[in-house]
């Protein structure tokens, strides 16, 4: 075995449990330790398993780039689809949703108009659902990107970008982004806890330089406010916080001792801006026309709907 756990070891990593087994006979807690260390032997081989996974998708990354560069060209309308790139069998797509008249309308369009926002807009999620200012501004969005940088040993992390056209109004950027940090080893301290693959362990946003009158995450108002002593009235301009998509960008700040020192409702947020990213970075970016034609997105009908989520969350768990 890589690493041989002793019983002192095991009862200080495993106290919750020790109580089922410390009073076995003394064959048969050899025998537990022996099963334990197996298992702690499978976790890491599981991590070692996951740093190779993650070092071969970064190796097949400049071929995936390949084919999404040249959907980039088409969807932006810097090229247009060659003959035989136009050819496609409609008897497999079973569940388009698109309205051809609409197509017909935008035949001689550049590109495919409001490509991005209407894959947005179709996943409708829950925790950055799109309000309708929201819209008006990714109209301007381009193309959303997924840059993977080399893994180590015990690291790895990637960044979303959205690109923008430097004619959008409401923010001086053309490229926000969002990056995670992702970790695959085990904790040493007790390497018999269950380990589910890499997790996220941090995740930064972007500071968005929002033009005057154009901040789409917050609303003015005016406030009317009295002096307690004379009496008079006066009106302020407050800022208020409001819902938007763009509250992506702004995750909440992991403090350095951990994500156990955050208030429940911060954690909550971070666990829905993890799952957010890894399903645009999983699901959406390779699939991006099957999200905007509707094809991509779960029937929600009874057992078929429980099989398509199983099969969501076991595959999320491969980063």
């Amino acid at each position: 075995m890589e690493k041989i756990e002793t019983c002192e070891t095991m009862m200080n990593t495993h106290r919750s449990s020790s109580s089922l087994w410390l009073n076995c006979r003394p064959d048969i807690q050899r025998r537990i330790n022996a099963l334990l260390n197996y298992q702690a032997e499978y976790f890491r081989l599981r991590v070692e398993f996951y740093r190779e996974l993650q070092q071969l998708q970064y190796v097949y990354s400049s071929q995936f780039e390949q084919i999404l560069e040249r959907r980039r060209k088409i969807i932006d309308g810097s090229c247009e689809p060659t003959e035989l790139e136009k050819v496609i069998n409609w008897s497999n797509i079973s569940n388009l949703s698109l309205d051809h008249s609409n197509i017909q309308s935008n035949l001689f369009d550049k590109g495919v108009p409001d490509f991005w926002q209407t894959v947005l807009k179709n996943l409708d999620s829950y925790d950055y659902p799109l309000q309708s200012r929201d819209k008006i501004c990714l109209k301007y969005l381009m193309d959303i990107r997924c840059i993977l940088n080399p893994p180590n040993s015990q690291t790895t992390n990637f960044t979303l970008e959205f690109h923008f056209l430097p004619s959008n109004p409401f923010f001086t950027q053309t490229i926000l982004t969002k990056s995670y940090s992702i970790r695959f080893e085990l904790d040493e301290s007790n390497p018999y806890r269950s380990y589910d693959g890499p997790e996220v362990d941090r995740c930064y946003g972007c500071l968005i330089t929002w033009n005057p009158d154009h901040n789409l995450t917050i609303r003015k108002r005016t406030k009317r406010l009295r002096n307690k002593t004379t009496g008079q009235i006066r009106f302020v301009q407050v800022e208020e916080p409001i819902k938007s998509f763009f509250d992506f960008f702004s995750p909440p700040v992991i403090p350095i001792d951990g994500i156990s020192e955050m208030t429940d409702e911060d954690q909550i947020r971070l666990e829905a801006d993890i799952e957010f990213g890894l399903l645009l970075k999983q699901h959406v970016l390779p699939r991006a026309i099957l999200y905007y034609t509707g094809e991509a997105l779960p029937i929600y009908d009874g057992e078929k709907e429980d099989d398509e989520l199983t099969s969501s969350d076991s595959s999320r768990e491969l980063l």
